[in-house]
C-alpha cells in the first residue's frame, strides 16, 4: 500500500521533470545544431567544455547528454545508410563522411611518361664534382646530343636524354678530381659541337665510343674488290688438299661398300704408326694400346752435335713413347671420306639469308670409328664477331675427344649433328662467300664440304721451301703478329684461331706486296 502510494506520488515529479527538460532541450537547439554541423575543432572543443561546466546536480544534464548521444549515433547511422556516390554538377564523386567514410583517391594517369630534356642530376657522397657543375654540364650535353639525334628523335624520342647522363657518368668515373671533370667535360662538348648530324639508326653512341660511319667505311681493310685477289685457284687447291667437285666419287656401289668396311677393317694408327683392327666398342686393354709421342721433333745442338728430339719429353728419334691410348686413324683421301660421309657443296648465291663477305672458319676433330670427325664448328665474320660456336656430335662411336689439342672434354650440352650444324651456317655462306683459314682443307674434310672461294694464310705466307711444308699458325701469330697464341695446356681455342686468321690476313692487305717470312 506504501509502495503504491510512493509511485503515485512519483510519477507528477517524472511528468514535471520531462516536460522541463522538453522546454530546456528546445531552448538549447542552437547548441545541438552547431554540434551536427561540421565545425572546426575549436568550436567543437568549446562546446564540450561547456558542456562538462554544467553541473551535474541540474535536472537537465541527463537529458541534454543523453540527447546529444542520440542524434550522434543517428547522425553516424544516417551517414552509414547514404554512404555511396553523390551526383554533383561535374561528376559523381564518392560521398565523405566525419565517421568512417571512404576517402577519395587521386585520378591515375592512363598514358606512359617518357623521360626527355636534360636528366636530373642526383648527389652522391664524397663526390668530386660539384651538384650543381655536373648540372650545368649535362645542360650543355644535352643540347648537343639533342643537334645531333634531331634526324632520329622520332624513333628514339628518349635517347638524347639517355646518352647525356650516360656522357656524363663517364666523365665523372674517368676523373678523380674537380678540374680533371671540368677538363674532360670541356673536351667533349668540343669532339660533339665537331659530330654531324646522325644518318640512322645506327649511327649512334657516346663521345669514346662512336665511330664516325663514312670514315670507318673509308678505312675498312677488309672489302671484296682486296680479298678477292687473294683467294686460291683451282690448282692450288688441289696442290693442298682440298675437296673438289672433279674428283668426288658419286658412285653408290662404291659408298656402300667402302662404308660398311669401316669397323673390322685393318687401319694405320695415326699415332704410332702400327697397324691395328678397328673396332666399334674396345676394351679396357684397347684404351693403353698405343704407346706415342704427342709432341713434335725438332732439331738441338748436344756437344756439337745436331739430335732430333721430342717437344713433349726431349726423348731422342726412335724412343718408346712417353703417352699411352687407344690406336687411332685418320683418312686423307677425299673419295674414303665421300664414301664413309657424303660431300656436298654450298648452296648458290644469294640464299644466305644474313650474308658475310669473309666468313673465317675453325674446326676441333675427334678420333671415332670412321676416323676424324667434327666435334666443335666456330665461324666469325669480318669484323670478329661470333656467328656460330657449337659442339657437334659425330655419325660415328667415339674413341678419343683428342682433347690435348681440340680441348674438349665432353660432348655434353652438344645440340646439333653434321646435317643440323651445317645448315646454321649456311645462314651467312653461300657459293659466293669467301671462307678463311689456316690449313682449311683439313676443316673442309670434316665439314664434308666443297667451296668454291677459299683463303689460306698457310699460302698467304708459303714456307720458302714450298709444299709440303707450311709454317703453322702459332709461328705466323708469333712472327708476323707479334701475339702467342695455342699456349695453353687445355687445348686450342677455336675463336683465338680463327680471330688469328682475320688479323693475318689484314696484316697482310696492308701491305703493299704483302708479307714474307
Amino acid at each position: 500500500m506504501m509502495a503504491a502510494t510512493s509511485t503515485a506520488a512519483a510519477a507528477p515529479k517524472r511528468v514535471t521533470n520531462l516536460s522541463r527538460s522538453i522546454i530546456n532541450n528546445k531552448s538549447n537547439n542552437n547548441n545541438l545544431n552547431s554540434l551536427l554541423k561540421p565545425a572546426s575543432s575549436s568550436s567543437l572543443s568549446t562546446t564540450t567544455a561547456a558542456a562538462r561546466r554544467i553541473p551535474p546536480s541540474t535536472s537537465i544534464s541527463r537529458p541534454i547528454t543523453t540527447t546529444t548521444k542520440n542524434i550522434s549515433s543517428a547522425s553516424s547511422s544516417s551517414t552509414s545508410k547514404t554512404t555511396g556516390p553523390i551526383k554533383t554538377g561535374v561528376g559523381i564523386q564518392p560521398s565523405m563522411s566525419s565517421v568512417g567514410g571512404s576517402r577519395r583517391m587521386a585520378h591515375k594517369a592512363s598514358f606512359n611518361v617518357t623521360a626527355t630534356g636534360p636528366p636530373n642530376i642526383v648527389p652522391t657522397l664524397n663526390c668530386h664534382a660539384p651538384l650543381k657543375m655536373r648540372q650545368l654540364i649535362s645542360q650543355r650535353l644535352y643540347e648537343q646530343f639533342l643537334r645531333i639525334y634531331q634526324p632520329i628523335l622520332s624513333n628514339h624520342p628518349t635517347l638524347a636524354t639517355e646518352h647525356t647522363k650516360s656522357q656524363e657518368s663517364f666523365i665523372l668515373e674517368k676523373t678523380s678530381n674537380q678540374a680533371g671533370y671540368k677538363q674532360m667535360a670541356t673536351n667533349i662538348l668540343m669532339n660533339l659541337k665537331k659530330r654531324p648530324e646522325a644518318l640512322n639508326d645506327q649511327d649512334m653512341g657516346i663521345d669514346g665510343e662512336w665511330e664516325d660511319p663514312i670514315t670507318k667505311e673509308q678505312q675498312k681493310v677488309i672489302t671484296l674488290t682486296k680479298v678477292t685477289k687473294c683467294i686460291l685457284s683451282t690448282e692450288e687447291m688441289e696442290k693442298m688438299g682440298y675437296p673438289l667437285i672433279t674428283i668426288i666419287n658419286n658412285n653408290k656401289e662404291d659408298e656402300k661398300r667402302n662404308g660398311g668396311e669401316t669397323i673390322g677393317s685393318k687401319k694405320i694408327c695415326d699415332r704410332c704408326k702400327k697397324e691395328y683392327i678397328v673396332k666399334d666398342v674396345l676394351q679396357e686393354n684397347d684404351l693403353t694400346l698405343c704407346q706415342f709421342h704427342h709432341g713434335k721433333m725438332r732439331m738441338v745442338m748436344n756437344r756439337g752435335e745436331k739430335l732430333r728430339q721430342y717437344t713433349c719429353c726431349d726423348e731422342s728419334y726412335g724412343s718408346m713413347g712417353c703417352a699411352k691410348g687407344p690406336h687411332v686413324y685418320k683418312d686423307e683421301n677425299v673419295q674414303d671420306l665421300h664414301a664413309k660421309i657424303p660431300f656436298i657443296s654450298t648452296p648458290e648465291g644469294g640464299s644466305a639469308k644474313n650474308k658475310r663477305i669473309v666468313v673465317a672458319l675453325d674446326c676441333e676433330m675427334a678420333y671415332t670409328t670412321a676416323g676424324m670427325e667434327l666435334v666443335r664448328l666456330t665461324a666469325i665474320d669480318e669484323h670478329c664477331k661470333v656467328l656460330l660456336d657449337e659442339l657437334v656430335f659425330p655419325s660415328h662411336m667415339v674413341i678419343d675427344l683428342n682433347t690435348r689439342y681440340s680441348g674438349i672434354k665432353t660432348l655434353a650440352g652438344a645440340r646439333h649433328n653434321l646435317d643440323s650444324v651445317r645448315k646454321e651456317l649456311f645462314k651467312y655462306v653461300d657459293a659466293n662467300t669467301i671462307l678463311l683459314g689456316h690449313g682449311l682443307e683439313n676443316d673442309m674434310n670434316a665439314l664434308r664440304l666443297i667451296h668454291p672461294k677459299i683463303i689460306d694464310t698457310a699460302a698467304l705466307y708459303p714456307h720458302p721451301k714450298g709444299l709440303p711444308y707450311r709454317y703453322g699458325l702459332r709461328v705466323l701469330s708469333t712472327k708476323i703478329l707479334q701475339k702467342f697464341i695455342q699456349d695453353s695446356t687445355e687445348g686450342h681455342d677455336s675463336f683465338e684461331d680463327a680471330k688469328t686468321c682475320v688479323d693475318l690476313l689484314e696484316k697482310y692487305l696492308k701491305s703493299p706486296q704483302g708479307q714474307k717470312l
